[in-house]
């Protein structure tokens, strides 16, 4: 063994602190393939066949890479036959990288080397290269030459390192910019996620590479490459689980150089590791805005170990990547926004336009609507004309009223509408898409007056969309529904206004009846001509009421029933006026004979009947006026023969020319029996006859009651010839509208003969 000289020592000494060491973990320069230098080096020449000392300083003047310098020394030591070797240091492992073999091993010298212990052989350090020689081998070469050798080859060895080092930079420079230009351009997220992969798996030398984004407490595969099984790409790890895991779990890099045995991880996806055939495995989180946002991973199918290096650009991609996949995010968060708006837009453009319809087929509608009658036809004109469709408005019956146009399936829309105008669940406020048999499109919908339900319009065919018919459907039922309230309402202030005048000529003073009168001819109500006041009342509406359970509004439905009916009874003359009010109705006819009225009678009750099945009316009817002024005489005439119908029978009527000596019984609650009436109803014709002819029918009237109704006896009593006799009861008869044959009628003529005697006879007084 032989002792490290003081030169040795020295030599380690000067060594000069810019040779740089090579760091820890790199490989061994004879493992690694040599890169160019930044400069190419001249061939060498052959040196001059001097001393070794003097070719080594001829190779010292030269500037070789490093292989040829080393080739050059090895050359010179094996014209001079020692033993020796040259070593390079890799961190704290010294390795051979020439030699002639040295009597003691690789490692022994190493030993030597690192420890400073004594030796046989002669060591020259200079930087991370030592000659190792035996001191008795080389007389020729002095430690100086050997010192500016291993100085030599130590500088040029670091150069080229430092060259390697700048052109492994340029390159992975270079590929991070193509990574970066790549990443950062791509707008699709699984585009970009994709190219994340792809590069990564080529910078880092890897075999697989996966981008897991975290989704809630996951983190899942969204993109991988170079996977052999399904499984992999659809990675789903939760915090613990996998090197992935381990990451989302703590946060910092996961390093796995074998990935079976290391026992940091959870054994959760070894088997699929197995599969891949995965040894090792790097990872790190991705983060944006300080919040962990997924996981970028690489493995390896062969044994080797992820050196710091590899964790700096693993972290740099991942910085990368991070930026790449949140541009991406707000580049689709920006795209949906602004396919949004776009939509947004089209559906606002869209309803503008179906509004601005709406609006033009509205006014055109409310135009109609203020024109007056006939507003259903115009409606349904309307918007058959701005639809370009078939429009049908039908009853709540099912009968069509109006069509527009005229369609030639008109006989199959008349049969579905009436079909559909059963259904039960018809009543609903919104239109319904259906179709008629033939396949055409139809939208109904239902006309609403208040709570009732009055009939349907629908809309048949057309090219305007289903949101455009369904509106304007809603459209036209409201403008009907409109149009028939409006017409109620005009009714009903036509109604109320017959009522009042109704009323005021029935039992208001005389002002408010001249006043009624003036009324009632601005309206075009005639009352000239003779009329006759009809008094009814309902025989039997509250037992109907409590029989079908009715309430106050059906109570109220049933009377209006009534009462259009008798409006519109067609039999006889009609009602001129008539008014309701509570269950008592009044009326005014024009009619004078006796015979016309009970017609007139008869057709009221036969339509009151028909329109409310079970009813039964009581009706009186006075005698005929011709003074308007004078209808509250008639009225309480009609009074007394509505008392006089309803002592009667149900259902009957009676009319107060023909109740006789009755309506002495009959009249109003509270007033004293109209004698002079009754008197004059009999006698005034016959006395009027006698003054203007110098006639006798007065006397002999009263000679007839006086035999018996004996026409012989009268005869005798007057000295007249019984044919004279006959003559003139026949013109009593035709005068005072009785028929002496009957009894009735000769009671009441032989009543008013004795009143106007007690009459006549208290005037004498």
């Amino acid at each position: 063994m032989v002792t490290l000289t003081e030169e040795t020592v020295r030599t380690r000494t000067q060594t000069p602190e810019t040779f740089p060491s090579a760091p820890i973990g790199s490989p061994p320069v004879a493992s690694a393939p040599i890169a160019s230098p930044p400069i190419a080096s001249p061939p060498i020449a052959s040196p001059p066949a001097d001393s070794p000392a003097d070719e080594f300083r001829a190779l010292l003047a030269q500037h070789p890479a490093s292989a040829t310098a080393l080739a050059a020394a090895s050359k010179v030591f094996q014209r001079l036959n020692p033993e020796y070797t040259i070593l390079r240091r890799d961190g704290l492992q010294w390795n051979p990288v020439l030699n002639s073999g040295p009597p003691d091993s690789s490692v022994a010298l190493a030993l030597s080397v690192r420890n400073d212990r004594q030796s046989a052989h002669r060591v020259i350090l200079a930087g991370s290269i030592a000659i190792v020689t035996r001191s008795s081998t080389t007389p020729d070469i002095d430690v100086r030459t050997l010192r500016e050798v291993a100085q030599w080859l130590a500088v040029t060895i670091a150069l080229e390192d430092a060259a390697m080092k700048v052109t492994m930079a340029d390159e992975e420079a270079a590929v991070q910019r193509l990574v970066a230009a790549e990443i950062l351009t791509v707008r699709d997220l699984d585009q970009v996620l994709l190219s994340i992969a792809t590069q990564t798996l080529n910078l880092l030398d890897s075999d697989i590479c996966g981008v897991l984004l975290r989704e809630g407490d996951l983190v899942q595969m969204r993109s991988c490459v170079g996977h052999r099984m399904i499984e992999t790409a659809n990675l789903r790890m939760k915090r613990g689980q996998g090197v992935a895991g381990l990451v989302f779990e703590t946060g910092e890099i996961g390093r796995v150089d074998s990935y079976l045995t290391d026992q940091t991880i959870s054994d959760d996806f070894l088997s699929l590791a197995e599969q891949e055939a995965t040894r090792s495995a790097l990872a790190v989180p991705l983060r944006a805005h300080g919040d962990l946002i997924g996981v970028l991973e690489v493995w390896r199918r062969r044994d080797s170990i992820f050196t710091d290096s590899d964790v700096r650009r693993l972290v740099a991609l991942a910085d990368l990547a991070t930026i790449a996949i949140e541009n991406a995010r707000l580049y689709h968060d920006q795209r949906v926004l602004v396919d949004q708006l776009r939509e947004t837009h089209g559906a606002m453009e869209h309803q503008v336009g179906l509004l601005r319809q709406s609006a033009r087929l509205q006014s055109s509608l409310l135009k109609v609507i203020l024109e007056g009658p006939g507003a259903y036809g115009g409606i349904i004109k309307t918007v058959a004309v701005e639809l370009g469709c078939t429009v049908v408005y039908s009853t709540a019956a099912g009968d069509v009223q109006s069509m527009e146009p005229t369609d030639a399936d008109a006989q199959e829309i008349v049969a579905s509408v009436r079909e559909v105008s059963q259904l039960r669940h018809r009543s609903s406020h919104s239109a319904l898409r259906r179709e008629l048999p033939s396949g055409r499109r139809w939208w109904t919908h239902p006309v609403i007056a208040g709570d009732n339900e009055i009939g349907m319009v629908s809309l048949i065919g057309g090219v305007e969309t289903d949101e455009a018919m369904e509106v304007s459907a809603g459209q036209a039922a409201m403008a009907c529904s409109l149009a028939h309230l409006e017409q109620r309402a005009a009714s009903q202030a036509r109604n109320a206004a017959f009522d009042q005048i109704v009323w005021d000529l029935m039992d208001g003073p005389v002002e408010h009846r001249t006043a009624a009168l003036g009324r009632a001819q601005e309206m075009g109500i005639q009352l000239t001509a003779p009329h006759r006041i009809i008094h009814g009342s309902f025989a039997n509406l509250d037992d109907l009421a409590r029989e079908q359970e009715w309430d106050t509004s059906t109570v109220d439905k049933a009377k209006r029933t009534v009462m259009r009916a008798l409006k519109g009874c067609s039999s006889g003359p009609a009602l001129t006026l008539v008014s309701l009010r509570g269950d008592w109705i009044v009326a005014v006819v024009d009619v004078e004979s006796r015979s016309n009225a009970r017609e007139v009678m008869s057709a009221l009750t036969t339509a009151a009947r028909e329109s409310l099945p079970g009813i039964q009316m009581y009706w009186g009817m006075s005698s005929p006026y011709d003074k308007p002024l004078e209808y509250p005489s008639a009225f309480r005439e009609a009074q007394t023969a509505l008392s006089g119908a309803r002592r009667l029978r149900i259902g009957a009527f009676s009319l107060y020319d023909e109740l006789g000596i009755v309506r002495l019984l009959l009249g109003p609650a509270g007033e004293s029996p109209d004698l002079q009436r009754f008197v004059d109803d009999v006698t005034a014709p016959l006395a009027e006859y006698d003054l203007q002819h110098n006639g006798s029918l007065i006397a002999t009237l009263r000679a007839f009651f006086d035999s018996d109704c004996s026409q012989k006896r009268a005869a005798e009593m007057l000295f007249v010839h019984p044919k004279t006799l006959r003559y003139r009861l026949d013109q009593i008869s035709q005068l005072s509208d009785l028929d002496l044959a009957v009894h009735a009628d000769r009671m009441r003529a032989d009543l008013a003969l004795r009143l106007l005697e007690v009459s006549e006879s208290n005037t004498e007084n």
